[in-house]
C-alpha cells in the first residue's frame, strides 16, 4: 500500500481588520493627492474594486459593505453583518433606536475581516485618453495591476493590504 502525503501551503490571503481598512482609505487619499498635484487637469475620484465590484473609497462602511459584498472576506463575521443589514433600521426610528442600530453596527464590524486584494482605482469623469496614457506609466501608479495598454482605461494605485502597511505613508 503506498502513501501519498500532501502537503498543505497557507498562502497569506491578505485579510485585513477595520482600523487597517481605515488606514488603507486614509493613504490612498492621500497618495491620490499626489496624482492630482501632479496632473492638475485629472477629473477622477477612488474607488475600491474587484472582479467587477466597487464601491467609493469615501462611503460609509454600511454602504460600503451594502454595495460590495465581497469587500469583507468570508467568515461568520461576514455573515452576521450581512444578515444585521438585511432588517435595516426602520424610516422613521427614534434617536434610541439610531443611536442602538450604530451601537451594534460597530460591535459586528470590529470582527469583520476585509479582503486587502481589493485594488483602489480611479474612475474618470471624463476620459481623456492622453492623460490615462501617461497615468499608465507613471510610478505613482501600480503598474503591476494596471493594465498597459491603450485598449484599457483601469488605473490601479494599488491594493488595500499595500495601502494599510505602516511603510505605505511614503507613497512609493
Amino acid at each position: 500500500m503506498s502513501r501519498v502525503w500532501l502537503r498543505v501551503v497557507v498562502v497569506n490571503d491578505h485579510r485585513i481588520k477595520l482600523g487597517q481598512l481605515e488606514q488603507a482609505v486614509a493613504t490612498a487619499d492621500r497618495h491620490f493627492s499626489l496624482i492630482r498635484k501632479k496632473y492638475p487637469q485629472l477629473r477622477a475620484y477612488l474607488v475600491i474594486s474587484l472582479l467587477g465590484d466597487q464601491t467609493s473609497i469615501h462611503s460609509s462602511l454600511d454602504r460600503m459593505i451594502a454595495e460590495y459584498p465581497a469587500l469583507m472576506a468570508d467568515s461568520h463575521a461576514k455573515n452576521l453583518m450581512l444578515g444585521f443589514l438585511k432588517e435595516p433600521l426602520p424610516e422613521k426610528s427614534t434617536e434610541a433606536q439610531k443611536k442602538t442600530w450604530k451601537v451594534r453596527f460597530q460591535r459586528l464590524a470590529q470582527d469583520l475581516e476585509f479582503d486587502g486584494n481589493s485594488q483602489v482605482a480611479l474612475v474618470f469623469h471624463e476620459l481623456d485618453y492622453e492623460l490615462i496614457w501617461k497615468l499608465q506609466a507613471d510610478e505613482l501608479v501600480d503598474r503591476q495591476l494596471t493594465p498597459q495598454t491603450k485598449a484599457s482605461i483601469r488605473i490601479v494605485l494599488g491594493t488595500l493590504a499595500h495601502f494599510s502597511r505602516p511603510d505605505a505613508g511614503s507613497c512609493g
